[in-house]
C-alpha cells in the first residue's frame, strides 16, 4: 500500500480554486484576484485619492463631481472660465479656470459678490470707488460658495443657461442641488481637482503655476 505525499491534498485544493474561478475581464474586480484593482473613474483623475470626499471639476467636460470614497455621490454640468481676455485702459483681465490640486479653503452660507471693476466695464457702466455699496451684490452667487483661494469660488448661478459652457469668469457655477450636496458632504479641507480631461495642449515646461481668478489683473506693462 503506497501513501500519499501530505502536500498533495492542499495542491489539488488550490488547483480546484484556480480552475473553479471564472476568467476575468480587464475591467472586472474581484477578492480573488490577490491585488488591487485599478480601474478608472469617469470624473476621478488618477491622482485623486480613494478615500474620503473628493470634489472634482472636468474643464474639458463642464462638468462637477461629489465623491466618497472613489464613489460617485452627486454630479451635475458646470460653467468654467470662457478663456478671454477683457482689456480697458492699462488694465489687463484673462478669465480662466485655473487647474490643479486645490482645497476647500472656506464655506460661506449666503455670500455677498464685491462687484469688481470688470463687471461694470463689461456692463458699459462707470467704475464706482472701491468702498461704493454698490459693489456688493446679494443673492447672486447661490445659497453656498466654497473659496479655493485667490478670488475662485464653488458658487451657485442665476443663469441656468451658461451650465455645461465655459461661460464664467474664473471660478465654477454648479446647480442649486448640487451646489447643496457639496456644501453638506464637504469639509475645509476637501479636496479639489480641477482637470482636463481632454486638454487642448500641453504646458510647456518650466511654464509657471497658473494664478487666475476673477479679480486678478495685469497692467499691460507687465504682460
Amino acid at each position: 500500500m503506497t501513501s500519499k505525499s501530505p502536500l498533495l491534498a492542499p495542491a489539488l485544493l488550490v488547483a480546484s480554486l484556480i480552475f473553479s474561478v471564472p476568467q476575468a475581464r480587464a475591467d472586472d474586480c474581484h477578492w480573488w484576484q490577490f491585488r488591487k484593482c485599478d480601474r478608472h473613474v469617469e470624473g476621478l483623475p488618477d491622482e485623486a485619492p480613494r478615500d474620503g470626499v473628493v470634489v472634482t471639476i472636468d474643464v474639458s467636460k463642464n462638468h462637477a463631481y461629489l465623491f466618497r470614497d472613489g464613489e460617485l455621490i452627486a454630479d451635475g454640468p458646470a460653467a468654467t472660465g470662457k478663456e478671454t481676455v477683457l482689456e480697458h485702459g492699462n488694465d489687463m483681465w484673462l478669465f480662466h479656470t485655473p487647474r490643479g490640486h486645490l482645497k476647500v479653503l472656506r464655506k460661506i452660507e449666503d455670500p455677498v459678490w464685491t462687484k469688481p471693476d470688470w463687471a461694470f466695464i463689461e456692463a458699459g457702466e462707470p467704475v464706482p470707488p472701491r468702498d461704493s455699496p454698490t459693489r456688493l451684490v446679494k443673492n447672486f452667487l447661490g445659497k453656498y460658495a466654497l473659496a479655493l483661494g485667490d478670488g475662485i469660488l464653488i458658487h451657485g448661478i442665476t443663469d441656468k443657461k451658461s451650465l455645461g459652457r465655459p461661460a464664467s469668469h474664473g471660478c465654477i457655477r454648479v446647480p442649486a442641488d448640487l451646489l447643496a450636496n457639496m456644501w453638506n458632504n464637504t469639509k475645509v479641507g476637501t479636496d479639489v481637482y480641477i482637470f482636463d480631461s481632454r486638454p487642448a495642449q500641453a504646458v510647456a515646461a518650466g511654464s509657471p503655476p497658473e494664478h487666475h481668478s476673477d479679480l486678478d489683473y495685469r497692467a499691460k506693462s507687465q504682460r
